[in-house]
């Protein structure tokens, strides 16, 4: 069973997790499944002394999380390992606590490491194409049940429609702002 299943299955809520909101912020091509892969080959070559290619001053901050991380995962191996040897089916207290302080470590090592390889969506940013989704959803709704549009031309990305709904959003946010 892989890390992340261990977690889900031992803390099946979200909230009992480490938060992973920030990846709303990530470039769209940044989120893909091998990106944990490419995280912890970050995080083993950080912690061995290498450097981002031109992200010097970002590894040098990175580093003691990396070498934390691995640190440990390590012990978390050698925990695991044990329990394996005397019943597989029970995770201790001491595991559990372990798992979670992993996941923890991992997801700040996804945030800042991320944060230094591509440039990530400023909070504002972020707020911005939100309110800009939200606006553009409640002018499609407001020209359907006004008969300006169909719901058969918005379910079938109406060419008409994906170049109406941005001067629509100007014109009613104008009028009614």
């Amino acid at each position: 069973m892989k890390y992340g299943e261990m977690l889900v299955a031992l803390y099946p809520r979200d909230s009992d997790r480490a938060c992973r909101d920030f990846r709303v912020k990530f470039p769209d091509e940044i989120i893909h499944d091998s990106l944990p892969g490419q995280l912890w080959f970050g995080a083993e070559c950080l912690a061995a002394g290498s450097n981002i290619i031109d992200h010097e001053y970002e590894s040098d901050l990175i580093r003691p999380l990396a070498k934390d991380l691995t640190r440990h995962l390590d012990s978390l191996r050698d925990m695991l390992k044990d329990q394996s040897l005397r019943d597989p089916s029970i995770y201790t207290d001491h595991i559990k606590d372990s798992l979670l302080k992993f996941d923890h470590l991992f997801s700040e090592f996804e945030f800042r490491y991320v944060s230094a390889m591509v440039p990530v969506k400023t909070v504002l940013e972020h707020d911005a194409q939100q309110d800009v989704a939200v606006l553009f959803s409640e002018v499609l709704e407001m020209a359907v049940r006004r008969g300006l549009l169909t719901r058969d031309q918005v379910d079938y990305c109406d060419p008409i429609v994906m170049i109406v709904i941005p001067r629509l959003a100007i014109v009613w946010s104008v009028l009614c702002l």
